[in-house]
């Protein structure tokens, strides 16, 4: 009985690290990407207000992140990347 306890113990820790892993993998990747995003309106001389840089750097969705990278790199306003 004790070793099973252990036993299962230690696949419910490997599990709940496992998933930790992957939750902090998938933060650092939405950081990168709202870098990212920040990155090419700075490059294109786009002013990001307070508010705006917020929401971005907050996002975790990645599928989000990305559309708003692929219209950083054609908006010539702050409007056009949530447009």
């Amino acid at each position: 009985e004790a070793r099973g306890q252990a036993r299962g113990e230690a696949r419910g820790q490997a599990r709940g690290e496992a998933r930790g892993q992957a939750r902090g993998e998938a933060r650092g990747q939405a950081r990168g990407e709202a870098r990212s995003v920040l990155a090419v309106l700075d490059a294109r001389g786009i002013n990001v207000p307070e508010d705006t840089r917020n929401r971005i750097t907050s996002c975790t969705d990645l599928d989000q992140l990305n559309t708003w990278i692929r219209r950083a790199a054609t908006a010539t306003s702050i409007d056009d990347l949530f447009s």
